[in-house]
């Protein structure tokens, strides 16, 4: 290595480490919810409340769930509902998950309970807003064994600098001339 391309390889690594931690995925919300491992019911609705946000902006969802090798079908059906409160925001989604392949192996990470994690669509949340999210499966069968836990998992993908630019501008206007 010579002395010139040192300063260059410093500098490089310093920027990849800036823009790693100025891009980082803040955990905002994460519960489980047990499903009963003989029958999760069509009408059995999952509830995960997301108290107020501190602060808005956009967040990254997954849906977590956990399944056996019970579970009958090679696809599941779910429907996410999702309403932030007091902004009036909604959302539904119908997810089609792929949990067996053709030759009967689970594609979730696991051995006897395999873990399988969906993204959703990012969601826009105001400061202040609740979220209610519900998850009920959508399958012709009424009672699905085999999935014992349902999950949801928010990141914050936004990407705070320690500047709060509506307080300033607040500040700003308030501030004597």
């Amino acid at each position: 290595m010579t002395p010139r391309t040192t300063p260059r390889l410093s500098l490089l690594a310093a920027a990849v480490l800036l823009l790693a931690t100025a891009c980082e995925q803040r955990p905002v919300y994460s519960h489980y919810e047990a499903v009963d491992i003989n029958g999760w019911q069509q009408d059995d609705t999952l509830h995960f409340v997301v108290s107020e946000t501190a602060s808005g902006g956009r967040f990254g969802e997954t849906l977590g769930m956990r399944a056996s090798l019970d579970y009958p079908f090679t696809q599941l059906a779910l429907v996410v509902i999702q309403q932030a409160q007091p902004s009036g925001t909604e959302r539904r989604d119908t997810l089609y998950v792929d949990l067996i392949d053709t030759e009967g192996y689970a594609y979730g990470q696991g051995i006897n309970i395999y873990q399988y994690d969906i993204p959703l669509r990012d969601m826009e949340v105001r400061e202040g807003d609740t979220l209610f999210i519900d998850v009920h499966h959508h399958m012709k069968r009424n009672s699905l064994p085999g999935i014992s836990d349902v999950g949801m998992t928010l990141v914050s993908r936004t990407v705070t600098t320690g500047i709060d630019a509506q307080k300033d501008e607040q500040q700003e206007r308030e501030a004597p001339q």
